[in-house]
């Protein structure tokens, strides 16, 4: 596929993401046959990604995945909410361009230390 690790991840994680979204459509399908079930599924979505968030927040002072945890917070609300997926596509965006600047200076300082 291609030489780094991350990059490996990230594409992998993009090629499961198709049966992710088959599995949200499929309980979309249900739950619109439901009187007022898509209003529920949002507000269930809604206080699970926003609970993940609030507990990533405090890991950030406290022990534990703090990131990790936000990052799933915004993932989950990614499933009904618009704003959160564009800005899950921004950070994963930025996490490629930062292991790009990082894999170019490991490059220079490889090469420079080994002269």
């Amino acid at each position: 596929m291609t030489d780094t690790p991350a990059t490996d991840e990230i594409a992998a994680a993009e090629h499961h993401h198709g049966a992710i979204a088959r599995r949200v459509d499929a309980l979309h399908r249900r739950v619109d046959h439901l009187p007022g079930g898509r209003t529920a599924l949002r507000v269930l979505v809604a206080c699970v990604g926003g609970a993940f968030i609030l507990a990533g927040a405090a890991m950030l002072v406290l022990p534990g995945p703090g990131w990790l945890t936000i990052f799933l917070g915004l993932a989950i609300l990614g499933t009904e909410f618009s704003f959160a997926r564009r800005i899950n596509d921004w950070l994963r965006t930025q996490v490629r361009r930062m292991w790009a600047w990082w894999k170019a200076r490991r490059g220079k300082d490889g090469a420079v230390s080994g002269a």
